[in-house]
């Protein structure tokens, strides 16, 4: 049976993966009101970088080695969103519809990767 921290952070993995599923959804739908030029969406990118390379740098602290890699798959995950959501600034509106589709495939798979090793730990 899991324990309570592990049930926590599939819980929250399991967000993760519907915030992805939803930005697939978004994206392929080319359904978005947002202008990925304004200021807004390029500190959204900024903190996710920012909040992934803190999260990959903590992880030393981690005891055991499942949870080590865990947590540095969380903040590779979260600094690759972030450098897919500040690339938005470069490409064609055309394509962004497209990159916040594999944003968002980028999101799920971290969120099935990380329950799979938290299900593996137990």
């Amino acid at each position: 049976m899991p324990n309570p921290a592990s049930l926590l952070r599939m819980t929250n993995e399991l967000i993760f993966v519907l915030l992805g599923g939803l930005l697939i959804w978004v994206g392929l739908s080319n359904r978005f009101m947002f202008d990925p030029r304004k200021p807004a969406w390029l500190g959204l990118g900024v903190v996710l970088v920012y909040w992934g390379s803190r999260a990959w740098i903590k992880t030393r602290k981690a005891a055991r080695t499942a949870d080590r890699m865990a947590a540095r798959l969380g903040g590779t995950s979260l600094a690759i969103v972030g450098l897919m959501m500040l690339s938005l600034i470069f490409v064609q509106l055309r394509w962004a519809g497209t990159m916040l589709a594999l944003t968002g495939g980028v999101l799920v798979l971290r969120g099935l990767f990380i329950v799979g090793l938290s299900l593996r730990m137990d």
